[in-house]
Order: structure tokens, then C-alpha cells, then sequence
């Protein structure tokens, strides 16, 4: 998976995002990088827009400054409370951290050419 931008800007920032998304569905293990990293560049624009620094950000979340880089590197996930968080600390609704995905209609099971994924219940049954 390539990604080497520094993001300095809202428009970098958007060019990484339309990078990521475009490597979408190679492996679930590559998904599940390109979600934390989306989601963390996400995070660095609003940031950005809302003229925050990183502490500011991680003391309104009760996290360090360290923890805020790592998210927006995309290192490390942020769990649905921490967004949750960052949502009433920066004015801005839950999905505004997944629009990206939403725009580009995205799915997140693997569906296979007949319109199924492969997901078995624990009776065995396609689910």
C-alpha cells in the first residue's frame, strides 16, 4: 500500500484521502489500514479547518498530543467514544469521519460475483 504525503494542507489532505480510497477492497487487512488512516486524515482536516492544535484537541478527548499524531497517521484506531469526542469537541457529526467512504458507496464485507459474501453463521448457514 503506498502513502507518502505529509499533509501539510487541506488539499494534500484530500489528495492522501482519494489516494487511500482508491486502493480500497486489495485485502481486509489493507482495508482495515486505509479505514484508520482515512479516518485519522479525516480528523487532521477538521482540525486544520477548525484552527486546533493537536493539544487542544487531545486535552478536549482526555488523550496526549502523542495519541492525536498517531491517529492521524492512521497508526492508531480511535474507538467510537473518542470519535464521538472529537465530534462535539469540533462541531461536526459522526459521519462526517466516514463521509469519504459514504461517497464513494464503498462496501465493507467482500461480496462475491454472485451478490453474497462469505460470511457462515454459526450453524453453518450463509448469512
Amino acid at each position: 500500500m503506498r502513502y507518502a504525503r505529509i499533509n501539510t494542507s487541506i488539499d494534500e489532505i484530500n489528495n492522501s484521502v482519494n489516494e487511500l480510497l482508491d486502493q480500497w477492497n486489495v485485502s481486509e487487512r489493507d482495508n482495515q489500514e486505509i479505514f484508520d488512516k482515512v479516518i485519522g486524515l479525516q480528523l487532521k482536516k477538521i482540525r486544520f479547518m477548525r484552527k486546533k492544535t493537536q493539544t487542544k484537541v487531545a486535552k478536549a478527548i482526555n488523550v496526549t498530543f502523542q495519541q492525536i499524531q498517531k491517529y492521524e497517521k492512521g497508526k492508531n484506531g480511535i474507538s467510537p467514544f473518542k470519535i464521538l469526542k472529537l465530534c462535539e469537541f469540533l462541531r461536526v457529526d459522526f459521519e462526517y469521519f466516514i463521509q469519504p467512504f459514504l461517497q464513494r458507496n464503498l462496501n465493507f464485507n467482500k461480496i462475491n460475483k454472485n451478490g453474497y459474501d462469505n460470511t457462515i453463521s454459526q450453524q453453518g448457514e450463509r448469512i
